[in-house]
């Protein structure tokens, strides 16, 4: 019923901004749908508040009403196609995204290579692979489409597919860019060729690209050509190598803050904390990624207990990808610490000042009860988030996630199943069900099926690899299951995965490397409480055995 005397949109677009002014996302993108019904003028902003809301059911819903009431509309059609993608529904995202490059009016190329930006930094990285291969089936190969299909590939854990992508553009002697300014050909064409490079030793062909790499900037010794070498050596893996092409890069002031950066980045996941609390304390004084810095410098007095220092560098942390992170890490200590009134205000503070970012924030408000011993907030939290952002698949996740350590498994389950009947082609979501149901020596067949063909998607995800082998040990399937977490650890040490490799061994009889392996991932991950029961138990087991 509306307000007497009021237009339908009207009552409903007031209640809407009143539900936004609450943050209420979905209320207000609820009453905004409610208001384009009777004025179709107003889908346009139904659409943009349902989608900043994050709420893509609703967005995509309303999204084709809009394109019903205007079909040539671009813009309706590409809100449509995102929707869509974020809803892993890829063969519809496929259709939008179709009509936009279709009709787009600088051209095909052009749309390509706007929507390889969206891709690039989509969060469904294995939806937005496989939307670029649909894509592919429909219009002709180009430059611009096969970068697209290989930076996708790339960011989906099938760098063998983005190196094919990426020789194809190469080998035609041409860039998305290479119509414009020679410069930026030049940029373009380097990006695409380290891309390149990069890609191959990911997938195992590593020492040609690291001789190609090496010659160019042997033969053009610019910084930049120096810097990729060093990366590519820090992808291969070559540490000690990349530290010494780092260290000469930092002794030069053009490259001094890019080399200090990296430089900490390596010692801090290498565990060697007083080496990167060192390249990141020298970084504070070139006036360059302060953020950052102060982020990692929050990890690392974090990591050694001095809490107080942690704190004050979180609190440094002023903008950037690490901002969320920082602050989530000061309200984990303050609420561990006995100030939990403070911990819920940064925390809701946070919340109204990142709304993009909400499901990520109440997630790990949920983990942060949890590890102070309130699961069952922790539990009402996220079941009251599921509500407000019912497609939310990280909330989905943490959801689960809460419920199997309660004790529920069935419950963890049944919220696992649900997602991947929204998402049947995700290898994300297969995975998470597959090693829920191998963790609990549940339905084993089913879930190797589930992991296998998340595996065939994403060959070179340490996660799926790590899955893959986890359920191979509870087959039985003890040695064939070594491998591939040896794999997996070598590229994502520490945690999870090295509790489980870590048991395999020692399964294995192999117990020092498996003690080594523990040790490296408690150095590296050392709140991980997998790690620690892990060897607790199997070595209870072995007392009890003697």
């Amino acid at each position: 019923m509306t307000a007497p005397g009021a237009a339908p949109e009207t009552f409903y677009t007031v209640t809407a901004e009143l539900a936004l002014a609450r943050h209420e996302p979905r209320v207000a993108a609820l009453q905004y749908a409610a208001a384009a019904q009777a004025n179709p003028n107003l889908w346009p902003r139904a659409v943009e508040v349902a989608t900043e809301g994050l709420q893509p059911s609703l967005g995509l819903s309303a999204a084709e009403r809009w394109i019903r009431a205007d079909p040539a509309s671009l813009e309706a059609q590409h809100a449509a196609g995102s929707a869509a993608l974020a809803l892993h529904k890829i063969a519809m995202a496929a259709t939008h995204y179709r009509f936009v490059v279709a009709n787009a009016p600088d051209g095909a190329a052009a749309a390509f290579a706007q929507l390889e930006k969206e891709l690039r930094a989509a969060d469904n990285a294995y939806g937005a692979r496989e939307l670029a291969d649909h894509l592919a089936k429909v219009f002709p190969a180009s430059a611009a489409l096969l970068r697209l299909q290989g930076f996708t590939a790339l960011r989906a854990d099938d760098p063998a597919a983005a190196a094919r992508d990426f020789a194809s553009v190469l080998a035609q002697g041409e860039t998305a860019g290479s119509k414009s300014t020679e410069a930026k050909a030049a940029a373009t064409n380097a990006e695409l060729t380290q891309a390149w490079r990069r890609a191959r030793v990911l997938a195992g062909d590593v020492d040609a690209p690291l001789a190609e790499s090496l010659a160019q900037a042997q033969r053009e010794a610019t910084p930049a050509n120096r810097f990729d070498y060093s990366l590519l050596l820090w992808t291969a893996k070559r540490d000690k190598i990349a530290r010494e092409q780092l260290e000469a890069l930092a002794d030069e002031p053009q490259a001094r803050p890019d080399a200090l950066r990296i430089l900490g980045l390596l010692e801090f996941q290498a565990g060697d904390d007083a080496a990167a609390a060192a390249r990141f304390t020298e970084l504070l004084a070139t006036g360059d990624y302060l953020d950052e810095a102060f982020y990692y410098l929050g990890l690392i007095a974090d990591r050694r207990g001095d809490l107080e220092r942690a704190l004050r560098a979180y609190a440094r942390v002023q903008s950037g990808e690490v901002l969320v992170p920082a602050l989530l890490r000061a309200a984990t200590i303050l609420h561990t610490h006995g100030a939990e009134q403070q911990a819920d205000e940064l925390l809701d503070r946070l919340g109204g000042d990142e709304p993009g970012r909400t499901p990520e924030i109440l997630a790990a408000s949920a983990e942060i009860y949890a590890k102070s011993g309130q699961e069952d907030r922790a539990l009402a939290l996220l079941e009251r988030a599921r509500l407000e952002y019912p497609d939310s698949v990280e909330l989905r996740y943490a959801l689960a996630t809460r419920y199997e350590q309660q004790g529920q498994v069935d419950a963890a389950l049944k919220e696992l199943q649900a997602l991947l009947n929204d998402r049947p082609d995700d290898p994300a979501a297969q995975n998470a069900l597959g090693y829920t149901l191998a963790d609990h020596s549940r339905q084993l067949s089913r879930a190797r099926s589930l992991i296998e063909r998340a595996y065939a998607a994403a060959p070179k995800s340490a996660a799926i690899r790590d899955s893959l082998g986890w359920v191979l040990y509870r087959q039985g399937r003890t040695a064939q299951a070594l491998p591939l977490l040896s794999e997996a650890f070598a590229d994502e040490p520490g945690g999870d995965i090295g509790a489980h490799l870590g048991e395999v061994l020692w399964q294995l009889d192999q117990r020092a490397e498996a003690e080594r392996i523990w040790t490296e991932a408690r150095r590296i991950d050392a709140d991980n409480r997998l790690v620690q029961s892990t060897r607790a138990r199997l070595h209870e087991q072995k007392r009890a055995n003697r």
